[in-house]
């Protein structure tokens, strides 16, 4: 929504086509261009297939990827099964693998793309009951490192954006609170006591930095993960 706002023309992406379509169908009615296609980035034919659609559907190729797709599942260590592990790192990594394998080739030739990675402060250090997750996190940075090292002399830049807790349809605050041993009660307001601004981020401000990477104004920004937790993590 933000990025149709800005004037971009969105592919919107997802497994869940009823999902799709109704932020279609919000950025259509506030005047905006989108195109909608179901994508299930743990398939190499359904991202081919889905990122084909998106660019017939819009008349051009992407020269603006946000890689939001992702999967949560807290656990302590020894609860984790390896289809646990297969699960999170086929979705989290490797899935977005697969959809920058996909886009990148068409970035190259426009000699101006971004790459945005929603990752999570989860990659920048330890957090009980998530060992998978952040591993996961973990592997996202380096991916989006390597990127911008590897296509700094081209006009692409890859940056990854690094949220605390927010709360999405993501988080199961039960499991979280069982994974860490703690009172699932009083579990959302500790995490927001974390925060030095005493609260979480909301999706509209994650939304907000997602459109100055992509924006013109972040040419000199690569290879960069932004933490935005309202002061959890200060590196």
């Amino acid at each position: 929504m933000r990025l149709a706002h800005e004037g971009a023309a969105v592919g919107v992406s997802a497994r869940s086509l009823d999902q799709v379509e109704q932020t279609v169908g919000e950025i259509l009615a506030n005047g905006g261009r989108a195109f909608g296609t179901r994508l299930d980035i743990t398939s190499d034919s359904s991202v081919s297939e889905g990122v084909t659609n998106i660019c017939r559907g819009l008349g051009g190729p992407i020269d603006i990827l946000v890689n939001n797709a992702g999967v949560y599942k807290a656990r302590r260590f020894l609860d984790y099964s390896t289809d646990d592990w297969s699960n999170i790192l086929d979705i989290n990594v490797t899935g977005i693998v697969r959809v920058i394998r996909t886009v990148l080739p068409m970035m190259l030739p426009l000699a101006r793309g971004r790459i945005i990675n929603i990752a999570s402060i989860a990659g920048k250090k330890a957090s009980l009951g998530q060992a998978a997750y952040n591993a996961s996190k973990h592997a996202q940075l380096g991916i989006t490192r390597c990127l911008a090292l590897e296509l700094g002399r081209t006009n692409i830049r890859v940056n990854a954006i690094c949220p605390g807790f927010t709360p999405t349809d993501l988080i199961d605050i039960d499991e979280v609170a069982a994974a860490q041993g703690k009172d699932a009660s009083n579990m959302w307001s500790s995490i927001e006591a974390s925060s030095a601004i005493g609260r979480t981020v909301t999706k509209s401000e994650i939304a907000a930095l997602v459109a100055y990477l992509a924006s013109d104004a972040a040419d000199g920004m690569n290879g960069q993960s932004l933490v935005l937790d309202g002061g959890i993590v200060f590196s």
